[in-house]
Formats: C-alpha cells, structure tokens, sequence
C-alpha cells in the first residue's frame, strides 16, 4: 500500500505538490511540521506538510521526500488554517505566504556541494574552461557553488561542472544547511569530583603549591552562578592558562549552555495604577461588549488613556494563562511601548518586528509556538500577525486606521488588521481596534452594531485638546510674512516655546532636502532613468535619489541640459527644513526622524528616548512623528503644508489628510500644559480642516459616507485592483486591452485599465484595473472568476512576461 503527502513548497507555486512516503514516514507525519523534499534537477528545499492520503498525482511520477526535520509541527492546526485563510483570501500561493510567515532561518534550502578528489593528470580532452577551473581547485577538499562562481567568474558554472563530474575529478552534492542555531554561552560550574567539603579542601591545599592556580581557584569559588568563561577570564586575579588547567584536571567542569537572544526580565513586575473613572467606564463597556461581540472599536481622542485600558486588559488575559498579542502599525512606535509594558509585563514580554535579526525572530517564533511558554505577551508590528499562537485571548490592534498594516510592495498582500479579527475568530479570542481616527469602513461597521462601539471623549487628568489654528500660505507670500518655507507666525510660535523651556514637532512628510532640481534658465528637471518621476535632493550626501527604485547620481551644479550653473531647488523636504530652523534657532537642539536617520537597529529608540528625555528641542520629521508617541513635553506641533494631503488623486486623501493631521495635533499638550497647533495651508478654509480643527469625526465621517456612496467605493463596495506591469509599453496596452474586454465580460463594474500616478517605476510600465464588488455578491465566486480569467491571460504567449499583481482590499 502507497502512501502520499501533499506539501506547500515556500516558493511563489500557486499549486501543491505532491510526495511519495512510507507506511512509517505516513504515521510520523502530522500536517505543520517541516518536510526536506528534492525539486526540480538539483535542489532541496524545506516544505510543509498538508495532508497525508493514498491517491496518486496523474500528471507526473511522484518523488520520495528526503527526510522529516521536526518531531512536531511548527505550525498547528490553527495557524496553518489561518496562513491557508490569508492565501485564498488574498489570492496569493501558500508556500509564498507560509515564506513569509516562518523566520527565513526555519526554512532551509539546499545548496550545492562540490567534492573535489585526488587527481595525477589533466586530460587534454577538457574544454579551456574545464582545464582552468581544475587548475584553481584544491584537491580532497569540499567547496560551494558561491566559492567556484568566484574562482572562475562564470554565472553558471554548471555545464563545467558536470563535465569534470563525468571523469570523476569532482562530485557534485545536496546538502541541506540549517541556518538557525540556538545562541549559547560558555559557563564554568565545579566538577562533580568537588562536590565534597572534603574534596574541596583536599584540592585547595593541593593547589597552595602553585599560586596562580591557587588564585584562579579561589576566585571562581567566590563568584556568583553562571560564571561566564568571557568574563570571568579578564578578572586580574585570573590566569586563562591556570583555568585551562583546572579544567584539564576536572577540578572545574566547562559547558556551554543555551541563552536567549533577547534577554529576559529578572526584576518583579510592577503593579498597574489604577484607572480613572472615564477609562474605568470604558472598560467595563468593552466586557460588556465582548459578552455578545468579537470585535469592539475603541474611539478615544489623543491622550485620552486608551493605552491603561489596554494594560489592564492585557493583565487580565495573562492572568487567565491566555497569550496576548498586542500591533502597532510601524516599528518606531513599539520602543515607547515597550518601556511601558515592560514595567508591568517585562517577565511575558517579547518583541517581533523586522527590525530584529532572523534568529532573534526565530526565537521569538519558538517562544510562542511553545504552550508553557512565559512569553506570553506579543508587541509587534504586521508581521506579529503571522506568529504560532497556541492559546490565544486577546488581540489589541492599536492605531487601527493606519494604512501601513497592509502589505503593499509584495505578496502576500495582505491586511494585518483584518487578517487579526480573522485570527482572532479562530482562537475564539477577543480583538480590540483603538484610535482617535476610525477608518471610515471601521466606524461604520460599529455604528451598525456589528462592533461594539466604546468613546473617550476627554483627555485624561482632564487635559485640554490642542487649539489649532492655521496660517494661510498665500496671504503670508503675499506681505513678505515668510522666512524660508516658514510663516513669521510659526517662527515666533516656535521662539516662545523655545522660550518657556518646551518642545516643538515640525511635520512635513517629505524626506531629503528638495523634491526636485530644476534649472533656472531651461527649466529642465534630472528624472529617474528608470522611474517616471523626478530624482530627490539630498544634501547631506550631495545626491540625486529616486525614492522609488533607489536609483542615486551625484549632484553637480551645472545643468545636463544647457550647461547653466543656475540650478534651483524646488519643493521642501525634511533635510532642507531642518537647515532653515537650525539658521533660525541657532542655539536650540535639533534633529530628524525620516526614514534617511532610522535606517539603523537602533536609531528609532536612539531618536525617541532623547528627545522623551528633553535632549533635543525640536523634532523634524515625516509620518514617523504624527501617531503613538507620548511626549510630556511638547506644547506646539507645527505643520508645513497640509495641501500635499487633501488633493492626493485617491479616494481615500480626504480620510488619510484627517487621521494624519489630527493625529499630528494629538501629541501636544498630553499632560495638561496650554499647547497650540500651527498649520500652514493655502486653503484655510477647505471642510476637512474645519473637521480637523474642531475634533469633529462624526461629522467627518457622516460626510465621507455621502461621497463613498454617491460614487460606489468602500464600505460599500469591496474592491480587487489588477496591475500589470510590461517594459514594453505597446506590449502592456495590448495586455491590458485584452483584460479589459475578460473583465467586462465577467465583472458589472470595471474602471480601467489606466495608468498610476507614477507611470514607470524599475523600467516597468504599469496599468491598473479595478473591480468594484456588490457587497451582497459571492466574494469567492468572483475570485474564482477572476483567477480563471488570469489563467487564460497568462497562456496567451505574448503576454507570458506580462507580470500580474492581484491586490484584493487595496488601501
């Protein structure tokens, strides 16, 4: 009797593939666990297994796996469950989703290894190259592919290599190398021969023989457990070569023992303060709610306490033995929380975002894939979604309305929040979604009833919302009221703040110093070679960058155009603001947060602590600065042009401008201090700003909702963009012609195909095409649909290098 197993390879397949295993192997294997399988002529790789059965593929001979790596699954029934959820609702393969949620160190892949043996002669009947890459190689030794591509500079070295195979110079081999190794620590203890008060003192009149050994010995009894060899070996009172010799002779015994990466919290945890009494209501009205409701949405203003309502929630569930994980749209906001939790949940803590190394995340991922497991508490931004949970209780998605919970650049593209309440519903665990700005679809769904809908209203210790005010752009050019990119009124704004010892944040979410370079004389512009937009300024490193595919120039002055050294910098970005407030306020602290100065590890926690620390006086930056982050000191939030927002060809600029604007605003004045916030704008008067300056949501929001209907987008419709991409642009139009009339033919509303804002980016031409869905139509029958029509299209032979993009609920 013949026993199969499907798998899920973590390559970009759309289909699962199928193995040949024995009766044995079909009894050891549980679906999760990591299975090596050859695929293709030369390569290994690490899949997962999905299902054992006795029914044969008919379109090929089944191979037989290589071997089975773990006793257990790495992926329980759930989490597999919830991984095969995201790949068929976000129309993208399994094994690209199951790559992207295992640490890339748990998925091992083969790499080919070349055994060279003894050899007297050379035949003459080799090719040149054959001959020439024998010469190089040592003989009996073991290389890798990477080290022969360097010893004869051949992309592929293959054909060579099978040549010299056939005459038995060399062998060619697959092995499977497991990148992640646990990190361990070298410790001394006494040997188990000293374990006796006699033994001891036997040895220690032994050694008053020889003073070194003597001293080395009595320095190590008067140390604490571990002794770390490291350390221990630079005390003055140590010989390295006496210790050597204490071990030799088994007076002291070393061993190496395994440590986390991330260290663990020692100190007790402290006991949480107790709430107030607005945020005590509240909290009883999100258990009320979960009583009947999965989902409840937390709609509280700027520094109304949302997140002490969100630690006794936490405390509750770890309490109960229930794992928590706790998102945050971007990683700069986890180092301000972190400190926070740490002092109540430092022992459960652990952290998991990109940031860290693959093996720091790899053990984050066995921590909670553990059931007795204390890391119990997950801070995390959108990847954290992907984790092993094992007994999960409570979701907390913070800032719910942020766009950066989804996936844009690769599959798959999916949307952390949504894919959390999802998660949530599998483990029977309750999701929270807190902000101060609800995402349109979100509120609307609370106001319907399908949320539990929970308001802070007032700022806690009843602190005062920030007075905003706005400076109109236009008056201010036209009497001369500007310095630079700044507004009379902002600078002496700033001076005053300056002046009363406080803080000051200056928004404007463009990094580099200007958004292009034009010439004074021809008026020509340096563009991207392979983008359709034109090249950034960065002064710091006197440079030309895209922002879209990295592409960087030197600057020089004169014009490629005409020759004229009259360039002119147009546009404003964080580095050219940053040099304006410097001329202006010589004497203040100033620093940047883009994503140009947090590139590093550290530099997030390195920037936020100081400035939390009242080291630096002024904050610049981009998006990075507008939510999350809780200063005390900062009393006056400055806005350099909220323009760029409202008029971004989107249907969502309306939305985005309000959330970023009011949450920019939010930062000041959280602990009570009279704060101000200064807008400049060519459009004092547009309706969002009015929103904005009067804290009105609801009016915003009953708006917003007029205009989505009236013009059928979201939460009234679910929508699927298609994008295509081609470097020939006849050929992409010819493409996108024929998935028009496929689309129209199958779908009641299609809008396109037309170009994005930006055109070209990476030498590829791109089309996008939208499907608007009814609300009440089969969403599965339409991406069945949909996944038959691109199936079609990718068999018509001048489209094949045609690249296909599904983006299901685009953002």
């Amino acid at each position: 009797m013949h026993f199969f197993l499907d798998v899920a390879l973590p390559l970009p397949l759309k289909d699962t593939f199928t193995y040949v295993i024995t009766s044995a192997e079909a009894k050891c294997i549980q679906p999760g666990m990591r299975i090596i399988v050859p695929f293709g002529k030369r390569k290994q790789y690490t899949a997962i297994a999905l299902k054992v059965h006795q029914n044969p593929p008919k379109a090929y001979e089944p191979k037989h796996i290589e071997g089975i790596i773990d006793r257990s699954p790495v992926l329980s029934t759930i989490q597999l469950s919830f991984l095969q959820w995201i790949s068929s609702y976000y129309q993208a393969p399994l094994g690209l989703v199951i790559r992207t949620a295992l640490p890339t160190v748990m998925l091992l892949e083969s790499e080919t290894e070349i055994v060279t043996h003894h050899w007297d002669t050379i035949s003459a009947e080799l090719t040149k190259g054959a001959r020439l890459l024998l010469d190089q190689l040592p003989q009996n030794s073991v290389l890798t592919l990477t080290q022969i591509q360097q010893l004869i500079l051949v992309k592929n070295p293959y054909p060579i290599l099978k040549e010299l195979a056939k005459p038995g110079y060399i062998s060619l081999k697959e092995e499977v190398y497991a990148q992640y190794k646990p990190k361990t620590q070298s410790e001394i203890i006494l040997h188990p021969n000293m374990n006796s008060d006699n033994a001891l003192k036997s040895k220690l009149y032994e050694l008053s023989a020889n003073a070194k050994q003597h001293k080395t010995f009595l320095t190590f009894l008067q140390q604490r457990a571990p002794v770390v060899v490291s350390e221990f070996s630079k005390l003055e009172t140590v010989s390295p070569s006496s210790l050597k010799t204490l071990i030799k002779h088994q007076v002291l015994l070393k061993q190496e023992r395994i440590i986390d990466r991330l260290p663990a919290k020692t100190a007790s945890d402290e006991v949480l303060l107790p709430l107030s009494l607005s945020q005590e209501e509240a909290k009883n009205s999100i258990d009320e709610f979960w009583k009947s409701k999965e989902i409840t949405l937390l709609h509280g203003v700027t520094g109304s306490g949302k997140t002490e309502i969100y630690m006794h929630l936490i405390s509750e569930q770890l309490a109960a033995g229930k794992q928590v994980l706790f998102l945050v749209p971007e990683i700069g906001l986890t180092t301000q929380l972190m400190q926070r939790l740490y002092r109540f949940f430092g022992q459960h803590l652990a952290v998991y975002h990109s940031k860290y190394s693959p093996t720091e995340r790899a053990e984050t991922w066995e921590k909670v894939n553990t059931t007795n497991s204390k890391s119990l508490l997950v801070l995390g931004a959108r990847s954290a979604v992907l984790l092993p949970f094992q007994d999960l209780g409570l979701i907390i998605i913070d800032e719910s309305h942020e766009t950066s919970y989804k996936q844009y650049d690769a599959a798959p593209r999916y949307h952390a929040r949504d894919a959390a309440m999802v998660l949530g519903r599998m483990h029977n665990a309750k999701v929270l979604l807190g902000t101060a700005t609800p995402s349109i679809e979100s509120y609307r769904h609370a106001k319907n009833e399908k949320y539990g809908l929970v308001s802070l209203t007032t700022r806690f210790n009843k602190a005062k919302m920030p007075e905003i005010s706005f400076v109109d752009l236009s008056k201010a050019y036209q009497k001369k009221q500007m310095n630079g990119h700044l507004a009379q009124e902002l600078i002496a704004a700033v001076g005053q703040t300056l002046d009363a010892h406080k803080q000051v944040l200056l928004f404007q979410n463009r990094r580099g110093y200007a958004s292009f370079v034009e010439c004074s004389q021809c008026a020509h512009v340096p563009q991207c070679q392979s983008c359709d937009v034109s090249l950034t300024y960065h002064q710091v490193n006197n440079e030309l960058r895209c922002h879209y595919c990295g592409y960087v120039e030197p600057y020089t002055p004169a014009c490629v155009a005409c020759g004229t050294i009259t360039p002119q910098t147009q546009g404003l970005g964080t580095q050219q603001l940053e040099e304006e407030v410097r001329q202006l306020f010589p004497l203040a602290r100033v620093a940047r947060m883009d994503l140009d100065t947090t590139r590093k590890k550290n530099a997030h926690k390195n920037l936020i602590t100081a400035f939390a620390r009242h080291e630096i006086d002024i904050l610049i930056g981009t998006q990075m600065i507008t939510k999350g982050l809780d200063f005390e000191h900062v009393t006056l939030v400055g806005v350099l042009s909220a323009d760029n927002f409202l008029h971004f060809p989107d249907f969502r600029a309306h939305e985005r401008a309000f959330q970023v604007l009011t949450q920019v605003a939010g930062r000041a004045g959280r602990v009570g201090d009279s704060s101000k916030v200064l807008i400049q704008t060519f459009q004092p008067k547009h309706p969002v700003l009015k929103y904005v300056q009067e804290y009105d949501y609801l009016s915003f929001y009953e708006q917003q909702l007029i205009q989505r209907d009236q013009f059928a987008y979201p939460p009234f419709v679910r929508m699927i963009r298609i994008e295509l991409r081609h470097k020939n642009m006849a050929t992409l139009l010819q493409a996108g012609d024929w998935l028009k009339k496929g689309l129209h033919e199958r779908f009641s509303f299609v809008l396109g195909p037309a170009p994005p804002p930006v055109g070209r980016i990476r030498n590829y031409f791109i089309l996008y095409s939208l499907i608007k869905l009814p609300l009440d139509a089969s969403q599965t029958s339409a991406k069945e649909r949909l996944e038959k029509l691109l199936e079609s299209f990718a068999q018509v032979g001048v489209f094949k290098q045609v690249k296909v993009v599904t983006d299901v609920d685009p953002q």
